[in-house]
């Protein structure tokens, strides 16, 4: 395929290729007609991607900004709040695990995560230097994934049914066909 004039050449770490072919490679892998086969047109898109992820963090998230990031914190600046905001990894005993945690909200699930996730800093940070937590921390996450379950479940509750699809409507259509063919029976034994 012929360059254009406008494309510019760059020139990528030594280091960095091998682990950026083997990428490809396992996206080619896992999708291969949604992987791009030519290496370059794979790196502008994954480029491409990350601009879009920023873009989003930003436009969805203005009030919201990283002042700076250590081993196991990132610092976001809250323009609501006026203050600043840990992010950390905490280490869950209940659970085994280590888990994004908010320590102005207490919160496993906030704004304040949302928006570390959809930033390229929460890579930075390095999830085995988390800090250990209370006994009960394991417990609060496990109760807020049960709210937002019970809460996803009342909304499907709330939505009106439509009685004309699905399983619902065979039963009923059934049940109606063998009360109307118990009564032709019944008319005809007469």
């Amino acid at each position: 395929m012929p360059r254009s004039n406008l494309a510019k050449t760059i020139t990528l770490r030594v280091s960095l290729v091998p682990r950026l072919q083997v990428y490809h490679k396992e996206e080619i892998k896992k999708d291969p007609r949604a992987t791009n086969e030519d290496f370059g047109g794979f790196l502008n898109d994954k480029l491409e991607q990350l601009l879009d992820k920023e873009e989003y963090a930003k436009n969805n998230f203005p009030n919201c900004s990283v002042l700076s990031i250590s081993d196991n914190v990132i610092y976001i600046k809250d323009s609501v709040l006026k203050g600043i905001v840990e992010v950390y990894y905490l280490f869950l005993n209940d659970l085994m695990t280590s888990r994004l945690f908010c320590q102005y909200d207490e919160s496993f699930s906030c704004i304040h995560i949302v928006y570390a996730v959809a930033t390229l800093d929460v890579a930075k940070l390095d999830p085995g230097a988390y800090k250990e937590a209370r006994d009960n921390m394991g417990q609060q996450f496990m109760k807020e994934i049960k709210e937002k379950f019970l809460r996803k479940i009342n909304l499907q509750r709330q939505r009106p049914v439509d009685r004309r699809v699905g399983a619902a409507k065979m039963r009923s259509r059934s049940r109606q066909d063998l009360e109307l063919n118990k009564n032709e029976d019944n008319v005809f034994n007469v």
